[in-house]
């Protein structure tokens, strides 16, 4: 019966909805994210849209009423950078972490492609960015004129709740770059709660004036930022309540997390790779960004010596074309379909960098984890994997041989760890719609309603000392001396 709700709105998007023309801005350069991208992009090209997409990468394969803006270009994820984010504390990253979001909306805004895009004739009807660190881009909206639609690919963060009025309260909302998860300590909740005013500072006095010189440099008009930040008519959430945590939303908000899954067919190695695995398999990926290749040859000497001390076969992404003294039970690629190999009955374990696609991905398929968080939100998506018991966190820093074989033994031997994946399985999967309808549904809905500004919550009209009630405390706490003085006089 599951399948009627996603079967209407398929039918009552081709009935009222109309073909338009879109333009989508995914600026980040992991390829995981573009993953993401195309899978919702080319959804709204099968239903007869017309998309345009600005990205660092363009689909494999030829798309019908696909376009791509090819921002080529320098990406900033060297490999010893991103290794220094395993070492870098709170506050340091966050700084780091804006300064790289500049850089990564700099080059999209100042790209020649780009460039022609604004100075054109041409028009949209809508327009979809990802939001993450780059609210300039936010400027492709109004310079169009048109309704905006943002995305996130980790879901509700201080980076774009309060584009759609969602209160972050830091008492039970972690930081994105900690390794918090909703349930915290007291020390926990100080270091929390620091960051989320750290953060917030940096931004109004740093950050944000970045962002308004862009708009200032690279777009014909003049703009104002706070007023194109706050124009965003829906956004778009790749999270849900397992594979993130519970949220309170707006009415402009949907989580969509998953819907990016779709079962396809393995290489025929790889399928008799795990169909012969009489004692399981494990995948290894350390993500798109880092690459395995690039660890230390001690660590990658000593993560060898621990696969080649236990039964199961192992399947890793790694780099490069071979490893030297690569015991046969470890099968390597350059590129995997992890979702597909996840899928397999076969996989016992997923030893995974923490990334939100692939937490999300072990979640759908039951698969229990072993995380090796480096950067970013990884700390935070492992910490919530910890939290429910289908994951073991284990640090770079902390990778020793003794600790990963252990690690690889509790997830496999213990049988918590497994019967709690299925659990939250079978949760995630449990959906009134089909997460990819549910996303196009909104998009479109925005086009019906012409921004669907009814949706708007007030908040979002609100300084945010006004919306934290701060001035009505100020009154109550100062009225009696304002009497005891006045009424003196």
């Amino acid at each position: 019966m599951k399948v009627f709700p996603s079967l209407m709105i398929i039918i009552f998007s081709a009935v009222c909805g109309e073909s338009a023309k879109i333009l989508g801005v995914f600026p980040s350069n992991g390829y995981s994210q573009f993953i993401l991208a195309e899978k919702l992009m080319s959804e709204l090209a099968k239903r007869d849209h017309n998309v345009t997409v600005v990205s660092h990468f363009e689909p494999k394969t030829k798309i019908e009423n696909y376009r791509t803006i090819l921002t080529d270009g320098p990406t900033g994820t060297e490999k010893d950078s991103l290794l220094d984010w395993a070492n870098l504390g709170i506050f340091r990253a966050i700084t780091t972490f804006h300064n790289f979001c500049y850089m990564l909306t700099e080059h999209i805004l100042s790209h020649k492609k780009v460039q022609d895009l604004l100075l054109s004739n041409e028009t949209f009807d809508l327009v979809i960015v990802e939001q993450f660190g780059n609210e300039a881009h936010m400027g492709f909206a109004s310079h169009f004129s048109v309704p905006l639609v943002t995305f996130s690919s980790i879901g509700l963060s201080e980076w774009n709740s309060h584009l759609v009025g969602n209160i972050k309260l830091p008492s039970i909302v972690p930081f994105s770059l900690s390794s918090h998860s909703n349930h915290m300590t007291f020390i926990q909740r100080v270091t929390n709660t620091m960051a989320h005013i750290f953060d917030a500072i940096y931004k109004e006095l740093i950050y944000f004036p970045w962002q308004q010189s862009m708009l200032d440099k690279y777009f014909p008009e003049k703009m104002d930022l706070k007023r194109i930040m706050f124009n965003t008519s829906f956004m778009l959430l790749n999270s849900h309540s397992i594979s993130t945590e519970p949220v309170q939303l707006t009415s402009s908000v949907a989580e969509i997390g998953g819907f990016h899954i779709t079962p396809n067919e393995l290489p025929k190695s790889v399928q008799e790779f795990l169909d012969g695995a009489e004692n399981g398999v494990i995948l290894f990926s350390l993500g798109s960004n880092l690459k395995s290749s690039d660890l230390p040859r001690g660590t990658l000497d000593m993560i060898l010596e621990v696969f080649r001390r236990i039964p199961q076969r192992i399947i890793w992404k790694f780099e490069e074309t071979d490893i030297h003294h690569k015991p046969d039970n470890v099968m390597i690629s350059k590129w995997m379909q992890q979702s597909d190999i996840l899928a397999h009955p076969n996989t016992r374990a997923f030893i995974t960098h923490g990334g939100i696609l692939s937490t999300t991905e072990a979640i759908h398929y039951g698969v229990p984890m072993i995380g090796i968080p480096i950067l970013g939100d990884q700390y935070m998506n492992v910490a919530r994997m910890v939290q429910k018991r289908l994951c073991i966190n284990l640090p770079l820093p902390e990778l020793t041989e003794n600790s990963f074989h252990e690690a690889i033994r509790e997830v496999i031997e213990n049988p918590e760890y497994r019967n709690n994946a299925q659990k939250y399985s079978k949760i995630f999967r449990d959906r009134l719609n089909k997460p990819l309808d549910e996303a196009v549904f909104w998009i479109e809905y925005v086009l019906r309603h012409n921004g669907a500004t009814h949706l708007r919550n007030a908040s979002m009209d609100l300084y945010w000392f006004q919306l934290y009630t701060l001035d009505v405390w100020l009154f109550i706490f100062s009225w009696p001396t304002l009497f005891y003085l006045f009424g003196r006089a």
